[in-house]
């Protein structure tokens, strides 16, 4: 168990949406770690190479950020990614990496040294990253991650293999770990709900990539999405028994993608976040996005009536800078009123990426990774055009206040 005095945000901006061809602006691609195949939606070996780097960048991030960090053990550290921190050049991973394997890889993805044997994938690689002991106040949001899994067809060779002739079910997962080896067990899931029109392509070139015809959502927009207490869009809200107030109750924490944070309650019936339909309200409010801000009207922060001067909610954005018209990242944090207009005192940071802003500090992520096939550019896994690319920067915010001794 661990209390908390204070919380210190510390956002991750980079710019995670996809590459655009200015000349001709509907011919956008997927940044990512690529081979001459003709589909890089099933192109495992390509998918495992891209996920080494953007674990090896994962890690740097955290270690400029944890240079700037305030070292007291009662400060909460919570750093987070923008939505879509990891795809790949496909659109989407296969599930299967998401876990990776214990044993021997699956014999049908003919797979090489080092993913040939025991491989912990994308989610077991970061929390491989969130176990060094130097992160054992830090909670990490890692931005989010999309996967695929496809139905399976008899093959001429009497096996049944992958059919990517049918449409991939999409999954868009947060993995929420506290850090230390001691907390492995300190962790949240959540996936995102309401599948944004920007969240695939709608154009596919020489090789196959997942776009919005050839996807299906895990869930149809028609499942309203219960917690298993059956509180509507409950799965929102969670706590870790690791992270405590200061007085020693658990810390509410809210989880909402981007999309969520703006519709919820199935069908997008209500213009306002998931957190607000399952009357839950919380101390952090966290919404990793790739094109969101923050929503007055979804804003649910405790004490549910009155000043909220000691809960918060964060957003790290991947798709935009504060002006929309510029591809890039930003960074808010606000606190104050719950579904009214927020008072410009309680904006407490609105920033876009990399600019300069009183009380934060910003540290660049590195431009290359070494990996075991080699070295690594960051703008091969981030990249718009010229004007967005690589692995940006990190801003590690002033310490703020959380919910004083009574």
């Amino acid at each position: 168990m661990s209390n908390f005095h204070h919380v210190q945000f510390i956002s991750w901006e980079l710019y995670t949406g996809p590459c655009k061809d200015l000349a001709h602006p509907e011919r956008s691609t997927y940044a990512g770690l690529r081979s001459d195949t003709t589909d890089h939606r099933t192109d495992v070996a390509s998918q495992c190479r891209d996920i080494e780097a953007r674990l090896a960048f994962i890690a740097d991030a955290l270690e400029q950020a944890h240079a700037l960090a305030d070292p007291s053990p009662q400060t909460l550290k919570i750093f987070m990614a923008p939505e879509f921190l990891c795809r790949g050049a496909g659109g989407a991973y296969l599930h299967d990496l998401l876990n990776g394997w214990v044993g021997a890889a699956p014999s049908n993805f003919c797979l090489s040294t080092p993913f040939d044997h025991a491989w912990p994938g994308l989610f077991g690689g970061m929390q491989r990253i969130a176990a060094q002991a130097q992160y054992a106040d830090y909670l990490l949001v890692f931005g989010s991650a999309v996967s695929a899994s496809f139905p399976t067809a008899l093959s001429s060779n009497g096996r049944y293999e992958l059919d990517p002739s049918q449409p991939g079910e999409v999954y868009n997962t947060t993995l929420i770990q506290r850090g230390g080896a001691e907390h492995r067990s300190s962790c949240y899931a959540a996936r995102k709900q309401y599948v944004s029109g920007i969240d695939f392509l709608k154009w596919c070139g020489d090789a196959l990539h997942h776009t919005n015809h050839t996807v299906v959502p895990a869930d149809p927009e028609s499942v309203i999405p219960k917690d298993v207490l059956g509180v509507t869009e409950g799965g929102a809200r969670f706590t870790l028994p690791s992270i405590q107030h200061a007085d020693g109750s658990l810390i509410d924490f809210g989880i909402e993608i981007c999309l969520d944070h703006a519709y919820s309650g199935g069908c997008r019936r209500n213009e306002f976040g998931r957190l607000r339909t399952a009357n839950q309200s919380v101390t952090i409010q966290l919404v990793p996005s790739g094109g969101m801000v923050l929503n007055p009207d979804s804003i649910r922060l405790l004490p549910e009536a009155g000043p909220t001067p000691y809960s918060y909610a964060f957003n790290c954005d991947g798709y935009t800078s504060l002006d929309f018209r510029v591809f890039g990242s930003h960074t808010q944090i606000w606190n104050g009123a719950n579904g009214d207009e927020v008072p410009v005192e309680n904006r407490l940071i609105e920033v876009g990426g990399g600019d300069p802003f009183p009380g934060t500090q910003l540290r660049r992520v590195a431009t290359e990774c070494t990996t075991h096939f080699g070295p690594v550019l960051a703008e091969q896994l981030w990249k718009s055009s010229a004007e967005a690319k690589g692995a940006g920067y990190v801003r590690v915010m002033q310490v703020m206040p959380l919910k004083p001794l009574s």
